[in-house]
C-alpha cells in the first residue's frame, strides 16, 4: 500500500510539472502580432510595387540611354534630342503603355550603377544580353541578332585577314570604356596598342584620319560608319569575331514589369515593328 501512495503521488508530481510546463509554452507562445512587434520573419516589409504599376499612376517612363551609340541612340548636339533605333522603340513602347517617355542620361561605366540607384525603369540604346550583366540586373527577350566586327580604313584592307593581324605592337585599337568593345579588346588584344577614347562618337573619325587604325564594334555600327564615311570600310560583318544579341536592362525580381515588356517584344517582331526600325536606320 505504501508503494502504491508513493507511485500515485508521483503521478500527481508529474501531472503539475507537465502543465505548470504548459503554461509557460503558452505564456510565452507568440502571436502573429507579438511576432511582428518583436521584428520576427512576420513583419517582413510588403514586396515594393512593381514598376509598370508606378509608370502606369505617374504616366512617365523613364528611358536610360548614353546617346553615344549609333545608331542606336544618339544625342544630336543640333537639337537636342535624342534619335535613332532604340529612340524609335522606346517612343513605340511608351505609345503601348499610354504614357509620356522620360530620357534619363547615362554612360556605360555608370549604366548598371545608375540603374541600381533607380534613375530609371529600363535602358534601351544597343545593349548587349551578357551573363555578367544578368548578375546584377535583367534583360529582356532579345530582338536583335550582331556580332563584334572591325571598323578599318579602306586602304587598309590587305593588312588586315583576321584577328591576330589586329594584335600587333604596331597597330593602334581605339576603344570606349565601359562597354562590351572593351572587354572584347581587353580579352582579345594583348600586344596591339589599346588607346581609351572617352568619347565614344569620335573614335570612327580618328579611324579615318589615321590617328588610331581600328575601332572594334558591333557589325550594325561599322556598317553605318562605314556608309557615311568613305575612306572607312566595316570588316568581318559577315563572319563576325562573335556572336551576340541586343535586350532592354531592367531592375532584377520586377516579374510584371519583365513579362509586359517581353510580351511587347514579341509583338513588335510578329507585326514587323523592328523590321520597319532596321530599315529606317540601318
Amino acid at each position: 500500500m505504501k508503494n502504491l501512495h508513493r507511485y500515485t503521488a508521483a503521478l500527481v508530481v508529474l501531472g503539475l510539472l507537465v502543465l505548470a510546463g504548459w503554461g509557460l509554452s503558452v505564456a510565452g507562445a507568440q502571436t502573429p502580432q507579438s511576432r511582428q512587434e518583436a521584428g520576427t520573419p512576420a513583419d517582413q516589409a510588403a514586396p515594393s510595387p512593381s514598376h509598370l504599376e508606378r509608370i502606369l499612376a505617374e504616366g512617365v517612363i523613364r528611358v536610360g540611354t548614353t546617346g553615344d551609340y549609333r545608331p542606336f541612340s544618339y544625342l544630336n548636339p543640333e537639337t537636342g534630342q535624342y534619335e535613332g533605333f532604340d529612340i524609335d522603340a522606346a517612343h513605340l513602347l511608351a505609345q503601348e503603355l499610354g504614357v509620356q517617355v522620360r530620357f534619363v542620361e547615362t554612360s556605360w561605366p555608370t549604366l548598371m550603377d545608375d540603374l541600381l540607384q533607380d534613375k530609371f525603369d529600363i535602358a534601351m540604346g544597343g545593349i548587349t544580353r551578357t551573363l555578367e550583366r544578368e548578375k546584377r540586373a535583367h534583360l529582356s527577350l532579345p530582338y536583335l541578332d550582331f556580332g563584334k566586327a572591325a571598323l578599318i580604313r579602306r586602304a587598309d584592307q590587305d593588312k588586315f585577314q583576321s584577328l591576330e593581324d589586329f594584335d600587333q605592337p604596331h597597330v593602334r585599337v581605339g576603344v570606349n570604356p565601359g562597354g562590351t568593345n572593351e572587354r572584347f579588346v581587353r580579352e582579345h588584344i594583348k600586344n596591339a596598342q589599346v588607346i581609351v577614347i572617352q568619347n565614344n562618337l569620335a573614335i570612327p573619325g580618328m579611324v579615318a584620319s589615321g590617328q588610331v587604325d581600328v575601332m572594334f564594334t558591333d557589325s550594325v555600327e561599322a556598317l553605318l560608319y562605314a556608309r557615311e564615311d568613305p575612306r572607312l570600310l566595316a570588316a568581318f560583318t559577315e563572319d563576325t569575331f562573335t556572336r551576340s544579341q541586343m535586350g532592354y536592362l531592367m531592375h532584377q525580381e520586377d516579374f510584371t514589369f519583365h513579362n509586359w515588356v517581353n510580351l511587347w517584344i514579341q509583338e513588335m517582331e510578329l507585326r514587323g515593328d523592328f523590321q520597319k526600325l532596321q530599315e529606317k536606320w540601318f
